[in-house]
């Protein structure tokens, strides 16, 4: 176990109380001393809302410093959390959806976004049926031993991690198996600008799209659903499954349609979004092709 394994597993038994005292501070230190990316997430933040009032802007961005922090001391805490306490922090109000449309033994796709501390919905199998078996996709880690970690607080509740190049014919072995998959995907990453790309307006801007888990889901007659996160009160979460239908008069109407509702999401409560990442880097030129957004 390296220092760091060593520090955020000791972090973990920490209780909630004493994390969220740590992340006040850590909060205060990236926004005012470090500056941490603080002029990706107000140029996002300008662009996603070019009608706010620069006093609201920075309120919201505030707000983003503080919850990010609290989404770090959250996550590392699932490294040392009683399946009692996920549960009562963590809570999914319409299952029904879930049993109803998993009847017919048909995989269930559900999409996520980078809002709220998304890294809870590891715990689903806490509350699904018997019949399924939850999965996740991961991207794996440069280094090493946070990989591993996270992994561990991923897997935590027995959700089965798959490498995303593995996705298909993963869910292709359990289908083989006889095991019913529900995947959580968290679809609103910028992809791979080599590939031909796909683009919608989302937070008001030209953005480029992820297909990919739409066209393996529609290959293998998955049910689409999206996952709507909402931020009870600090620590507190609640997740409403809507179904999501194809329309076969618009190319990947699926994806698009989680985008709409992902920002329908974003728009309640902004601060909960993850403003710090490079999700428009870049646009597209006259012809549709991605170029650097400077």
């Amino acid at each position: 176990m390296n220092a760091l394994t060593f520090l955020l597993t000791s972090l973990a038994r920490l209780p909630f109380r004493a994390l969220y005292v740590l992340s006040d501070g850590i909060g205060f230190l990236l926004y005012h001393v470090v500056r941490y990316r603080r002029r990706m997430v107000r140029r996002n933040l300008t662009s996603a809302y070019p009608n706010k009032p620069k006093n609201a802007i920075r309120r919201i961005e505030r707000q983003f410093y503080r919850f990010f922090c609290d989404y770090v001391v959250e996550t590392v805490k699932l490294l040392h959390i009683s399946e009692e306490d996920v549960r009562r922090r963590f809570r999914f109000t319409n299952m029904e959806l879930i049993e109803q449309l998993s009847s017919d033994g048909k995989p269930l796709f559900v999409y996520l976004g980078h809002y709220g501390n998304w890294e809870y919905f590891a715990s689903f199998p806490l509350w699904a049926p018997a019949r399924i078996t939850t999965c996740h996709v991961y991207h794996a880690l440069t280094n090493q031993a946070m990989d591993k970690l996270m992994i561990r607080l991923r897997d935590r509740f027995s959700s089965i991690g798959m490498p995303q190049n593995e996705t298909y014919h993963t869910l292709l072995r359990l289908i083989d198996e006889g095991r019913q998959p529900l995947i959580g995907l968290i679809a609103d990453q910028r992809p791979l600008m080599k590939h031909s790309t796909v683009w919608t307006n989302f937070l008001r801007q030209p953005t480029a799209l992820i297909t990919g888990s739409e066209r393996i889901g529609v290959r293998l007659g998955a049910h689409f659903l999206y996952g709507e996160l909402e931020v009870v009160s600090r620590g507190h979460y609640n997740v409403t499954f809507r179904q999501i239908f194809p329309d076969e008069n618009e190319p990947f109407s699926l994806t698009k349609q989680y985008m709409h509702l992902l920002q329908q999401t974003i728009d309640r409560a902004p601060q909960y979004y993850l403003w710090s990442h490079n999700r428009w880097k870049y646009r597209p030129n006259a012809e549709g092709k991605p170029e650097l957004n400077v």
